[in-house]
């Protein structure tokens, strides 16, 4: 570069040239300045680079003025750093190259070392009143950091500086969380997660995935079978995720409803310390085969008595003949089939067997009587579902609907839209169910010699007195539960401390039917 300034400073008076090629009218290179014809031609253009070619290609040489002439005597005239800085910003302003006008500014520099348009231009930085490259501030900044975390006591850690002692307990992969040095799983311990199967799960999520795990085995349903889950239920099956999402959020409003009525239950008592489990299936394969499991797995217990566990098997072989059951031992939970039914069917089923559930875990699993624990199952579901689609019978609705020719006939009565009105008619000619016939039914022995009437007239009943006096059903429930005596003495004791008599209850529920179902205020 020493060569190219000194031929630039020999020639800044000399006129600048054109250089033609032998034929040609045209130069083939222009505005630039000879410095030397012997063998070759050597001249500078733009880039302030020294450039040559054969002297046999030459034709001639025309003299001009150009930017070349006027940046060597510019560069001639400066004397300073921020004169040559002035040259550089010409020089860059009429398109000389890049290498050029940087070489500018590096004789700037040589002028003046601090000059800091020049020193900025060539990408250099100030650190501590120096001016430096990028590279060397970052090097002088890395020395320096050491210098002073050495000084305070600290060593390195990885992209840290950290105390020697603290250093010990990084290498030996503990963290510090909230003050206290701990492993990771205990970090992730007090952050609320727990291990299952190798990995770490939010607490709220064991309960689910506990149960998923097995449950895709118990149903053949493998992967298929997914899980939604809301804070008191835990829905388990192969609807789509909207709908198991919906029947989740669709039973934590009954039982907000639920509570109104019944606000002294205890959750504990009610949940039995976890969430109720509800399996909602498209089919009845997958629901079949979870019955045949939940009992072989009962079977494994071997602290049942054997009459305990043919009861057991006798459920069982009910359930398979029908397509919704539910149960409150050891947990509460209920299944449930949709097909043929639409969905809606499935959630009015599943509404009407939460709420027997709750009800028989709130009498501390003594059985309500059947009129009472069927009533309270209709009311919620009607509340909830908006319609009633449940039959509760073992024989289901076929024990109605079929002609000893086997050909189905129909019956308004399983049509649940029409219940009141056909109520209302039995009320008016005195042949309506009565209390007193069906109070002793038991909840299980009994299902089978029950008539669609009773359900109706058991609905009706509860849903009657739930509504003229809430508090007042509720301490008859209680009282119902509690006490000496079997469920139906039970039951008669508080049925006359509450209400009198049934002969009381009936009196005041048939003006309501026929007032239109409508109390009378």
């Amino acid at each position: 570069m020493r060569r190219v300034l000194a031929l630039l400073i020999l020639a800044a008076a000399a006129p600048a040239d054109d250089i033609y090629g032998k034929q040609g009218s045209k130069p083939f290179v222009s505005g630039v300045k000879v410095v030397a014809e012997t063998d070759k031609v050597v001249y500078i253009d733009k880039s302030l680079k020294e450039r040559s070619f054969a002297r046999e290609m030459v034709g001639r040489i025309e003299k001009k003025r150009s930017d070349v002439h006027e940046c060597l005597e510019m560069l001639d005239a400066a004397k300073d750093g921020d004169a040559m800085v002035a040259v550089a910003k010409w020089a860059l302003e009429r398109n000389f190259g890049k290498p050029a006008v940087d070489s500018i500014y590096g004789r700037a520099l040589a002028l003046d070392p601090r000059n800091a348009a020049a020193n900025t231009a060539l990408g250099r930085v100030l650190y501590k009143d120096a001016w430096m490259t990028p590279e060397e501030k970052a090097e002088r900044e890395k020395m320096d950091e050491e210098a002073d975390m050495a000084a305070k006591g600290l060593v390195r850690h990885g992209d840290e500086w950290v105390t020697p002692e603290d250093k010990a307990k990084l290498d030996q992969g503990l963290v510090k969380r909230d003050g206290r040095w701990m492993t990771e799983d205990e970090i992730r311990e007090a952050e609320g997660f727990v291990k299952h199967e190798g990995k770490w799960v939010k607490k709220e999520e064991l309960e689910a995935l506990k149960l998923l795990g097995p449950a895709r085995k118990d149903t053949g349903l493998g992967d298929a079978l997914a899980v939604a889950q809301t804070d008191r239920f835990l829905v388990l099956g192969d609807l789509p995720p909207d709908q198991l999402n919906d029947l989740g959020a669709t039973m934590e409003r009954l039982y907000a409803e639920w509570r109104k009525v019944f606000p002294d239950a205890d959750e504990k008592q009610l949940f039995g310390g976890s969430k109720y489990t509800l399996y909602a299936f498209k089919k009845s394969p997958p629901y079949q085969k979870l019955v045949r499991a939940l009992f072989d797995r009962l079977k494994e217990d071997k602290s049942h008595s054997a009459a305990w566990l043919q009861r057991e098997e006798e459920r069982s072989r009910a359930r398979l003949r029908v397509t919704s059951f539910w149960d409150v031992l050891p947990l509460p939970h209920s299944a449930h089939v949709q097909m043929p039914d639409p969905y809606e069917g499935l959630k009015a089923h599943a509404a009407h067997f939460v709420a027997n559930a709750l009800a028989t875990r709130h009498a501390r699993l003594g059985f309500p009587t059947w009129w009472l624990n069927e009533g309270i199952g209709y009311h919620f579901e009607k509340q909830i579902a908006g319609s009633i689609q449940t039959f509760s019978t073992d024989v289901g609705v076929a024990k109605y609907a079929e002609q000893p020719g086997g050909e189905a006939k129909s019956d308004p009565w399983l049509d649940a839209t029409q219940w009141n009105n056909l109520l209302t008619q039995l009320v008016r000619t005195g042949r309506d169910p009565q209390l007193e016939q069906i109070k002793g039914r038991n909840l299980y022995e009994d299902r089978n010699k029950l008539s669609v009437q009773d359900l109706a007239k058991a609905h009706s009943v509860v849903t009657f007195l739930i509504l003229d006096d809430p508090k007042k059903f509720a301490a008859f429930f209680r009282d119902a539960k509690t006490g000496s005596g079997s469920e139906v003495e039970r039951e008669v004791a508080a049925v006359i401390k509450h209400y009198g008599s049934y002969g009381k209850i009936e009196e005041r529920w048939k003006a309501y039917a026929l007032n239109g179902f409508r109390l009378a205020r």
